[in-house]
Order: C-alpha cells, then sequence, then structure tokens
C-alpha cells in the first residue's frame, strides 16, 4: 500500500505567462479592429433663458494697455507707472456706473493688468471687462 505522508506535497502551479499573453493579443485585436470616429458631435438642444441677456454695447469706453507699458484713452497717453494721473482722469470724465473695457496685447505683462484693475476698482469702477487687443 501506498500511504500519503506528510512530507509529500502535491502543489499545482499555473503559468501567468500564457495568460498574459492572450490578454495582450485580446487588446492588440481589439484597438486594430476598433473603429474611431473622428466626428463625435452630439445634438444638444441648449434651453433658452430670460433671465440671463448679452447685449453688445457700442459706446463703450476703451482703455488699451500695450507690451510696451503704454496706456491710452482717447489722445492721452501714459506709462503704466502713472497709471494714477490717467485713472484720476478717467474719473472726471466716466461715470462709475459705466462699462469699461480694457483692450490690453497680446505680450502685456499680467501684473500690468492687475495694477490697472486694482486702480479701476478702488476709483469705483466695477463694470471692468478684458479683451485681446489686435491692430
Amino acid at each position: 500500500m501506498n500511504f500519503a505522508t506528510k512530507n509529500q506535497s502535491n502543489d499545482v502551479t499555473i503559468e501567468i505567462t500564457p495568460l498574459i499573453d492572450i490578454v495582450f493579443l485580446l487588446v492588440i485585436f481589439f484597438v486594430v479592429t476598433s473603429k474611431i470616429d473622428t466626428n463625435q458631435a452630439l445634438n444638444i438642444d441648449l434651453p433658452e433663458t430670460s433671465s440671463f441677456s448679452s447685449v453688445l454695447v457700442e459706446n463703450q469706453e476703451m482703455i488699451y494697455l500695450y507690451e510696451s507699458g503704454k496706456l491710452r484713452y482717447g489722445d492721452i497717453s501714459v506709462d503704466i507707472e502713472s497709471s494714477e494721473t490717467l485713472i484720476s482722469f478717467i474719473s472726471s470724465q466716466i461715470p462709475k456706473s459705466e462699462l469699461i473695457t480694457l483692450a490690453i496685447e497680446k505680450r502685456a505683462y499680467h501684473e500690468w493688468v492687475l495694477q490697472l484693475m486694482d486702480d479701476l476698482q478702488l476709483s469705483g469702477y466695477q463694470n471692468i471687462q478684458i479683451r485681446t487687443y489686435q491692430e
């Protein structure tokens, strides 16, 4: 008789390498055979609202900030360091409720933009828009 002893082990091992190969082959198969649609746009019917309206303002006040650090409003041109004089002139000419648009050149420093916006807000202007200036 052949009795099993505790020293004998019946370990069953499963090789994972062929399973990984099969998984990679399946991934490659699905990647190669899948159809990629370049036009993935959805047709969505957007709801309309009556509480929000976008109005284009024709008579807006424009302050230009150039990449050289020059500020221009109408015929007045000053450096960014002396922006307070321009802001005080604008305060005497434009009501505080008026929309002011800052037309800023692409390469103007962000610090100048923030300084100009801070000066305008400290002067009482709250309706400030920013747009990129292009000649």
